[in-house]
């Protein structure tokens, strides 16, 4: 069996070629047509050394190839031939709507050509309320959410959604038939309500996390600190989930093989279709099935081949699932703890009697057994960690061991308490009660060692932790793969690498006279002033809302600044404020400085946030810093939003920065006039490049040498040709964070 474990790793690397690379069909088809002749005549000539080993991954490689080729050209046809289209069509509605910014979302299934295909429809409103099993009637415009469209892959593909449709019409809902796999997502809406009945405000998003995976009732600023402190996994269903489930029905059953496999198999399917069937928990049912199975009938349950059954099934219907983000760290996770976490084990009661029976033994086995748990599975996870989400808990297996036990405890008050809700609601409440208790002592244990300067590192941040995070992972598999000799040595060598790492990223703007860094926040901006130790933040929004004030912030930190000087916002629209606050929670802010703009209910917010540190400008600010000097001008009209805002001239040294945030040229001129402003060095251009800004008497007057975009994908066409016309003519040099991520300019 154990072959299968190859066989599935060069199939994976087949999807994951596929579905990052997107080279041509004909080229994947050639490649596996030749990988699977020699693959095949490898695997009947080498047997039981490293050789077959070679030929089992290039026979996996070479069907994988086969596979996707064929799902991408024969399956996905119909709905490539659909992309761009705008037609009438009817989905069948899978899951219940959510609601977005521009109105609603709701997953479901269209048939083009007799073929089914994932559909999410965005719609403005509809008559009624939408169930899964009801159908939605209506003319759409259509998107590929692949390689092959006439736009560029999105992440929906990995979740088997494979078009995007935008309603261009008022939507029809039509009742339908329910189906027997519409009634988990039904009962997990009514498991829902209940525990928004049964828990108070502040446990029941967490108690829906814990439970459905649904975190859409956790704040940003709570996740991320889940994320911080390594326990953000709680609040996705996962194995861990499963595997709670598991042993709750062992301890019912006495751990009978018949009763657990008869109870357990179907409970883990149920359980997995109300989650949704994600890669994660699909992974976990896959393998919780067949754990049950072999004890079922007396074989030996082999984890590895598990593991490897469980990825081939999910790839073989969805190769695409390789770019999940939920399906590489939990086969990661999983592949970690079998492949180290036993050797860890083993290493760290080395020294100690296998028959010791006392307290001392015991405790140290307990712990023992957490931290070989959690850092085999950090082996995998940390690197896909870093990629994907930009950070590394160096606190997750301390968080784990306080807080696992309270997550177990947890899970079953909320199964109690949905149970005991529909007989006795007393009952129901004391065990919310008890689970309420048990989810704020999570929530205080992972909110303050997530709130530590310390608890995660940003190798996005930092090219060295970069270097890190890759480095520590591959030596501790060498470590542990070797006799485990020499710990101490290897403990201080890792941690000596990790302080280096960080001590060096807080060196590296040192030297500067001077540093401006626009951060790739999408469609927002966020302008960092650095000169003599001090910072300053000009603005802080983007499209990824409160994200930008954490990117902010974890720029900040992978800096050693824990404290600045400023943070001045031009205005109060959601792309340039959005992130302020989560910003403000994450790092000190001596003094906030603003327009007074009353109608904006940021203002206020943000205003009673700060406190005494609050500064409205209503007159020019002029800010020295030694040798250089920052000058704050005041709004220069009071029409709107835009042309009520502050600008922001920069100056250190022989470099000149110059922030207009969403001034029109109309106003531009204005400033001109009223201001002696210098040739510009540094121009960042207003408005994120609209053709209403950053006119070219700005750019004549001013001679700027580089003007820097602050951009993302957006629907306004910005940057837009206009403008970046105006400065190409004015001999400007121009950088654009959606094409070169973050903009660092140094001096």
């Amino acid at each position: 069996m154990r072959r299968l474990v190859w066989f599935t790793l060069g199939f994976a690397a087949a999807c994951f070629v596929g579905t990052y690379l997107a080279p041509g069909l004909w080229a994947l088809l050639g490649a596996a047509c030749a990988g699977f002749l020699a693959g095949g005549l490898a695997v009947r000539r080498y047997r039981g050394n490293v050789a077959a080993v070679a030929a089992l991954c290039s026979l996996g490689l070479a069907v994988g190839l086969l596979w996707f080729c064929l799902y991408d050209g024969v399956f996905l046809q119909s709905a490539k031939e659909a992309d761009g289209k705008t037609m009438p069509l009817e989905l069948r509605i899978l899951e219940y709507p959510v609601e977005t910014d521009s109105g609603y979302s709701v997953e479901g299934a269209v048939s083009l050509n007799g073929r089914a295909y994932r559909t999410r429809l965005y719609f403005q409103e509809i008559e009624g309320v939408p169930e899964p099993g009801d159908r939605i009637r209506a003319t759409v415009q259509l998107r590929l959410t692949t390689h092959g469209g006439s736009r560029e892959p999105t992440y929906h593909r990995s979740a088997g959604i494979f078009l995007l449709a935008y309603a261009r019409d008022s939507v029809t809902l039509l009742e339908g038939a329910r189906s027997f796999w519409d009634f988990p997502v039904a009962f997990g809406r009514k498991v829902s309500r209940q525990l928004d009945a049964v828990f108070p405000e502040d446990a029941a998003g967490f108690a829906k996390a814990l439970l459905l995976g649904d975190r859409g009732g956790l704040s940003y600023a709570r996740q991320n600190e889940m994320s911080l402190a390594g326990i953000s996994h709680v609040a996705a269903v996962s194995g861990m989930h499963l595997s709670i489930l598991l042993a709750g029905l062992f301890f019912l059953t006495r751990r009978h093989r018949v009763f657990s496999a008869v109870l357990g198999i179907p409970a883990a399917v149920f359980f997995a279709a109300m989650a949704g069937f994600t890669p994660s928990v699909s992974r976990a049912a896959v393998m919780l099935s067949l754990s049950l199975l072999a004890r079922l009938i007396h074989r030996e349950y082999d984890s590895p081949s598990a593991l490897a059954f469980a990825a081939l099934l999910l790839l073989l219907a969805n190769p695409m699932t390789a770019a999940s983000a939920g399906f590489q760290l939990s086969v990661g996770a999983v592949a970690g703890i079998l492949c180290f976490s036993g050797r860890l084990y083993a290493w760290m009661m080395k020294k100690e009697k296998k028959s010791g029976k006392s307290r001392r033994i015991k405790m140290k086995r307990a712990l023992a057994g957490s931290l070989a748990v959690s850092l085999g599975a950090s082996v995998f996870t940390a690197p896909l960690t870093a990629w994907t989400f930009g950070v590394v808990s160096l606190l997750s297996p301390l968080t784990n061991l306080l807080t696992l036990w309270a997550v177990s405890l947890a899970f079953y008050c909320e199964i109690a308490a949905c149970v005991l809700y529909a007989f006795w609601q007393p009952a129901a409440m004391a065990a919310g009660w008890c689970g309420t208790q048990l989810i704020r002592l999570i929530i205080a244990v992972s909110g303050c060692l997530g709130r530590l300067p310390g608890a995660g590192i940003f190798p996005e941040e930092n090219v060295y932790l970069w270097a890190w995070v890759w480095f520590a992972p591959a030596l501790l598999g060498v470590f542990l793969a070797g006799r485990c000799r020499g710990k101490r040595i290897f403990a201080l060598g890792l941690t000596g690498c990790l302080l280096l790492s960080i001590f060096l990223g807080f060196l590296e703007p040192g030297g500067e006279q001077f540093r401006v860094t626009v951060l790739d926040v999408g469609q927002g901006q966020c302008v960092l002033l650095q000169t003599e130790g001090k910072t300053y933040v000009v603005d802080c929004g983007g499209s990824e809302g409160e994200g930008a004030g954490e990117k902010a912030a974890r720029h900040l930190l992978s800096q050693g600044k824990t404290q600045i000087e400023g943070l001045i916002l031009t205005h109060f629209d959601e792309d340039h404020v959005s992130g302020a606050a989560q910003l403000m929670r994450r790092i000190q802010v001596d003094r906030l400085y603003m327009p007074r703009q009353p109608e904006h209910e940021d203002c206020a917010a943000l205003a009673e946030m700060a406190g005494e540190r609050a500064f409205f400008v209503e007159e020019d600010v002029c800010i020295s810093l030694e040798q250089a000097q920052m000058w704050i001008f005041a709004p220069l009209s009071r029409t709107s939003s835009n042309e009520s805002g502050l600008s922001v001239l920069f100056t250190a040294g022989e470099c000149d920065t110059l922030i207009t945030g969403d001034m029109s040229r109309n106003l531009e001129r204005r400033l001109i006039a009223s201001h002696h402003l210098p040739d510009i060095e540094i121009l960042v251009a207003g408005h994120h490049g609209s053709k209403s800004s950053t006119g070219l008497e700005l750019l004549m007057a001013l001679r700027p040498e580089a003007v820097a975009v602050s951009v993302g994908q957006n629907a306004y066409g910005h940057p837009s040709p206009e403008m970046l016309d105006r400065a190409v003519r004015a001999g400007c040099r121009i950088f654009r964070t959606d094409q070169s991520g973050t903009l660092v300019f140094r001096g």
